[in-house]
């Protein structure tokens, strides 16, 4: 017997059978008693933990466990159903609604705690279990950090931090993951909607940001981006760039390479530089305008690629945006070069970034699932194939 057995099409099939017999037969059919403090939240309703994972792992095996066969806690039905992407909620720990997000007032940053029930009982992370805390719909409270997943990457005011699921008992990628599960799906929300999340931080010896023992609140980090990109173990995993929020909002690099340039725009072709450097941000960011971005918008004449639309500023100069295919920095590494540049109007660029629209091979443009036109290319100006490759791949 192990909850291993169990996949997500297991506890599916299982909610689908509560849902058809209704929580009082489905629990009497199973022998459990209703669930006082675990739960698991899906499509709006709430189901008894320990007695779907017992009835699942009967879809999975022809075996459903009884009660007294399993734990039906944080450590083992919590972990299970977590990995499988499903919402594990502790009744108990269900805050106010007015206590989730932002600072805690009595929890400054670099608070310390012991351990994770600390963490729990100040709110300032409420699971004991799970990493991230939050919904899809509200957006992500808080995450704890702790180098549990190989992708992660704690650079200090920069968190590269993977999303939840997909793993076995023993802690092994064997399993796509993504935006479904709970967790992840809460911090991307965080992403699209710019809210801050806090961030504990427990004992990694990969990190030197960590602390050695237990476990310190370290503030407010925002999500600058959310992708589902290939991992180490070879699965697509959940990757999110958190930068840190500083209090102060000050910009720590100077600006000259980051105006307009004062000529209307270049006359040679740009080399590009295939491994751009990086410039730390602390909070607000300038909009870059490289020599790269500032050729392809004027031999395209701030007409977009995609749509043909080239906006107006009213004295015959046009408004176009440089959109980088695979993006330079966080999750993705681009490199800043002519054929991983497109001229987009402002509407479109958007919807690049976010992939409601993506390029086909052929140079299809597909807008929220339909084919839209073609890309515009010039002799020129070549897109590559691989970068929009990568932008499918990262969008599907």
């Amino acid at each position: 017997m192990s909850l291993a057995d169990v996949d997500r099409e297991h506890v599916l099939k299982a909610i689908a059978e509560f849902d058809e017999l209704g929580q009082g037969a489905f629990l009497s059919k199973y022998g459990f008693k209703e669930a006082r403090q675990y739960v698991v939240h899906y499509e709006g309703r709430e189901y008894d933990s320990k007695a779907l994972i017992g009835a699942a792992h009967g879809v999975a095996t022809g075996r459903a466990l009884a009660a007294k066969d399993f734990s039906g806690g944080v450590r083992t039905v919590g972990a299970r159903l977590t990995d499988l992407g499903f919402d594990f909620r502790d009744l108990e720990l269900m805050p106010d609604a007015a206590d989730g997000f932002g600072e805690l007032s009595n929890y400054p940053e670099g608070t310390t705690f012991k351990n994770r029930a600390e963490v729990s009982a100040s709110k300032v992370h409420r699971a004991l279990q799970a990493g991230i805390v939050g919904t899809g719909k509200s957006g992500a409270e808080s995450i704890v950090s702790s180098g549990g997943y190989e992708d992660d990457d704690d650079r200090g005011d920069e968190l590269i931090y993977t999303g939840h699921g997909g793993r076995d008992d023993r802690g092994r990628q064997i399993e796509n993951q993504s935006f479904a599960a709970s967790g992840n799906a809460a911090l991307r929300t965080s992403w699209l909607t710019g809210d801050p999340v806090r961030v504990v931080r427990g004992p990694d010896p990969k990190s030197p940001h960590a602390p050695d023992q237990g476990y310190r609140y370290d503030g407010l980090f925002r999500v600058e981006d959310a992708a589902i990109v290939p991992g180490q173990g070879g699965f697509q995993i959940c990757r999110f760039q958190m930068v840190k929020v500083s209090r102060a909002a000050d910009v720590t690099f100077g600006v000259g390479d980051y105006l307009l340039p004062a000529a209307p725009h270049h006359p040679t072709v740009p080399v590009g530089n295939a491994a751009p450097g990086r410039k730390p941000v602390t909070a607000q960011r300038i909009v870059r305008s490289t020599k790269v971005v500032e050729y392809v918008k004027k031999i395209h004449d701030h007409t977009c690629q995609i749509c043909s639309t080239r906006l107006s500023l009213g004295n015959g100069e046009g408004y176009s945006e440089g959109a980088h295919i695979q993006a330079l920095g966080g999750l993705h590494r681009g490199p800043d070069v002519l054929p991983n540049v497109l001229c987009l109007c402002a509407n479109c660029h958007v919807q690049f970034d976010r992939g409601a629209i993506v390029i086909d091979t052929d140079r299809t443009v597909v807008r929220d699932g339909k084919p839209a036109g073609s890309l515009n290319e010039l002799d020129v100006h070549k897109v590559g194939d691989e970068f929009l490759e990568y932008h499918r791949k990262t969008h599907s």
